[in-house]
């Protein structure tokens, strides 16, 4: 989310929290109809352009910087950032091509992986061999040498504190335990690393470590931990770290019931003081939910039914929904779920892929015109024409496989003005 000096949903009002719930049965339909209260439907497009033969089939991350409005994705079947302007929808650039691990076939030494753009000017990406590599925009060239985290595996999901420059990156595959590092992005120095081993009051992660965000009303940098003191397999309560960018320590750490989120991946910091995490496993209420909580004391404040099986989400601050890339859903599909973090409740989830070795895990947002842009890979050895539902109906390719951008034929965008210019009279 961008950064400005004032929080533009950091209400002094209250808001009545109300729970949504939902027929498990909706979540094996092709297309779930919206709420009867659904003030969005959201559909795909367009597919983004100038790819030419190349196709889309092991990626990442994605992220968007709304100021010099740019999509950019972790390609790992193409070693390379792809960049794309999101006023044409056209690939722009492909930055560092050729020099990542690229898809190596075991998920936890290919690259690029994580990536951010840090003050307008940098793209941060991840790759395979615990490096991170630091690249000038609009050049393409290396500002550092690749800067190592020390570890063996993938430098994984980050985030970027732009009030005190830092950025944090997961290495989420190391064994015994993940850690973070804490890079200076004035400096391009490690400042800390933070092992999730269970000691300085850390959690136990025992199945990785995950999204994290910085949090501009708070100042924290939060983490999703998906499982904490288990065995492995995302059986066991998950939570969030919670990070003083000053201090570089885990100041606390909150347990999320099982029943509600297993395996919580997915982090987007929302309205008020809303944390949505989009939950990959299936919880142990039986009813595949995903959990809205409370930024300060970690509460659940809502729970989503049928909204698991995420990995990345994202927060449009442009329309006030989340977007949920799930990947792992419960049912013949794989979605992408939006959610309205005003009325936390499920507007849709659109099926994007019908098949779970067809890998839809990644999502982020342009939010001057609410463009949700979704990677969605090509074929397979499993499924030689694809196992896109999306890409041929807009233009693209299910075989090639395609970047998909999602529009709504109507948005909130006048209630999200009338809510800030509210804020603004609070002040």
């Amino acid at each position: 989310m961008r950064a400005t000096s004032r929080g533009a949903f950091n209400r002094k009002t209250t808001r009545k929290i109300t729970s949504a719930c939902f027929a498990g049965a909706l979540a094996a339909l092709p297309l779930m109809a919206a709420t009867a209260s659904a003030d969005e439907v959201f559909k795909a497009t367009s597919a983004v352009t100038g790819l030419g033969s190349q196709n889309i089939v092991g990626f990442d991350i994605s992220f968007v910087d709304p100021v010099l409005r740019l999509y950019i994705l972790g390609d790992r079947t193409n070693k390379a950032v792809d960049v794309v302007d999101t006023r044409g929808n056209a690939l722009v650039a492909q930055v560092g091509k050729g020099t990542f691990t690229g898809a190596t076939g075991n998920n936890n030494t290919s690259g690029p992986d994580g990536v951010v753009f840090v003050d307008h000017k940098e793209i941060w990406a991840g790759d395979g061999n615990s490096t991170v590599k630091i690249f000038s925009w609009p050049s393409g060239t290396l500002v550092v040498p690749p800067l190592s985290t020390g570890g063996a595996n993938r430098v994984d999901e980050m985030c970027y504190d732009p009030r005190d420059h830092v950025v944090m990156m997961a290495n989420n595959a190391e064994t015994p335990f993940p850690f973070t590092t804490l890079v200076d992005s004035i400096t391009h120095t490690i400042k800390a690393k933070i092992t999730f081993d269970g000691t300085n009051g850390t959690p136990k992660a025992t199945n990785g470590a995950e999204q994290c965000k910085w949090d501009q009303r708070t100042g924290k940098i939060y983490i999703s931990v998906p499982e904490i003191n288990g065995p492995g397999d995302n059986s066991v309560a998950g939570g969030v770290a919670v990070i003083d960018p000053v201090s570089m320590k885990v100041e606390k750490v909150f347990t999320v019931s099982h029943d509600s989120c297993a395996g919580p991946q997915g982090m987007a910091i929302g309205p008020d003081d809303q944390i949505l995490l989009g939950c990959n496993g299936a919880s142990g209420d039986g009813l595949h939910s995903t959990v809205i909580i409370n930024e300060h004391s970690g509460a659940i404040m809502t729970v989503l039914n049928n909204e698991s099986g995420s990995d990345e989400v994202w927060f449009n601050e442009g329309d006030g929904h989340y977007f949920l890339a799930r990947s792992s859903a419960f049912g013949p599909n794989q979605l992408l779920g939006v959610v309205d973090a005003f009325g936390q409740r499920e507007d849709q989830s659109v099926a994007t892929a019908t098949s779970a070795t067809i890998n839809a895990h990644s999502v982020a947002v342009e939010p001057e015109h609410n463009q949700v842009y979704f990677p969605i890979p090509g074929a397979n050895a499993a499924f030689p024409a694809g196992a896109s539902t999306v890409c041929a109906s807009i233009g693209g390719s299910n075989t090639q496989g395609c970047i998909a951008v999602f529009t709504a034929k109507h948005d909130d965008r006048s209630r999200i003005a009338r809510e800030r210019d509210h804020d603004d009279h609070q002040e």
